[in-house]
């Protein structure tokens, strides 16, 4: 696997992953049943889980982006030293 896939495929699983920790987070504060369903006034969540939130939305704005210019340079066959570095920055 070439070296820009190999940092898709982790920015990929990253990304995928780091929604557990506030989702957890929202199950100890709202409890199971409030977090399935839609509460009408749920109680805030910690602030560490917020921004975990926070986090994670970015993460999945900045990896639409990068996964198309990663499988774009795929597809055009480009893959050097430069691709491999910008992938791993």
């Amino acid at each position: 696997m070439k070296t820009e896939l190999m940092y898709l495929v982790w920015v990929t699983t990253l990304t995928a992953v780091i929604w557990i920790p506030y989702i957890l987070d929202r199950i100890a504060v709202w409890g199971l049943m409030d977090t399935v369903g839609y509460p009408a006034n749920p109680k805030p969540q910690s602030p560490w889980a917020q921004r975990m939130m926070a986090a994670h939305a970015n993460a999945v704005e900045n990896l639409v982006v990068f996964a198309a210019l990663v499988l774009a340079a795929h597809v055009a066959g480009v893959s050097n030293s430069a691709t491999a570095l910008a992938c791993s920055i």
